[in-house]
């Protein structure tokens, strides 16, 4: 029953009569004077978006703007104002210019708006969290078409990864586990573990930023809807997904910076795909068996998300 349940989601998925329901569901959650932004949660993490609504759904998750339809605009203008307010204080400081990255000046902003601006440049773009934050803001930038709203994304998605903290730590040591389960033979873990890559691959980098500048643009997406739906666990299963998908390239590679310079430069959009696809599959295999400490993770409880 199982398999022909499966059977019949794939071929509806083929003739493209899922995708019609599920744009007909989110459009009327969106037409909503007040939008439920709790059944916003549980579609994104059961549903595919499709990516005409996904910014406006994001927006909402992640209080960018509030659930009250009526007074989107005023909101929204607060937001242009403080974003060129930010900007314009950097350019007075002296601190940005023409020439400054766009995630250079985005990372300025957020800083100086939390009160935490460094007077040493060089050390704030090295540091890991800033790095983390940039990476979002670029791959934010892929999709958006605004300045202001790829700003406020990248800053509120960056601060609701930030509800995770505590869980992120684990994931590491979680990819291992599952990449030993799904690693049949052994012979990809034994050569990860032989040139001790676990020990220096950058999981915890790729977690902290959600595979931004790591997945390519129209993948990395589909992986964040599921992690604005209340689960960080399927990162695990990117990093499983990846591993796997280049098992045989990896095998053929005699050093951990190799593989790991490939995993980070080298994966195109049809790769990218392969991996989500395979990831989510990973997500659902292995969601029922939630460990303990990755519970509260996996399921969207309100305390995993932003206010509105």
């Amino acid at each position: 029953m199982a398999d022909e349940r499966n059977f019949r989601s794939h071929y509806y998925d083929k003739v493209g009569f899922r995708a019609v329901e599920e744009k007909k569901s989110v459009e009327i959650l969106l037409k909503e004077q007040t939008i439920d932004n709790s059944k916003l949660f549980q579609f994104v993490l059961r549903f595919p978006l499709i990516s005409a609504y996904r910014l406006t759904v994001w927006k909402y998750l992640l209080g960018v703007v509030p659930v009250y339809q009526e007074i989107h605009e005023f909101v929204m203008e607060q937001r242009r104002e403080q974003f060129h307010d930010l900007k314009h204080a950097l350019i007075v400081m002296e601190k940005i210019d023409e020439k400054t990255q766009p995630s250079a000046v985005f990372l300025q902003m957020y800083l100086i708006n939390e009160g935490c601006l460094p007077y040493d440049e060089i050390c704030m773009l090295q540091e890991p969290r800033n790095q983390a934050f940039m990476a979002i803001t670029d791959s934010v930038s892929e999709i958006s078409s605004s300045e202001v709203e790829t700003f406020w994304l990248a800053v509120k998605f960056f601060q609701y990864l930030d509800k995770f903290k505590s869980f992120m730590q684990i994931l590491p040591q979680r990819t291992e586990d599952y990449l030993k389960k799904e690693d049949k033979d052994g012979t990809l873990f034994n050569h990860l573990q032989k040139l001790h890559v676990f020990e220096v691959i950058p999981l915890q980098h790729w977690f902290e930023c959600c595979f931004a500048r790591v997945l390519p643009e129209d993948t990395f997406e589909r992986i964040w809807d599921r992690v604005l739906g209340g689960s960080c666990k399927v990162m695990v299963f990117v990093a499983v997904a990846m591993l796997l998908t280049y098992k045989w390239t990896i095998l053929n590679m005699n050093s951990a910076e190799k593989i790991i310079q490939m995993l980070e430069t080298d994966i195109s959009v049809d790769s990218g795909e392969m991996i989500v696809n395979h990831a989510l599959e990973l997500w659902q295999k292995y969601g029922h068996q939630l460990l303990p400490s990755l519970s509260h993770a996996d399921s969207p409880v309100p305390d995993a998300r932003p206010s509105a």
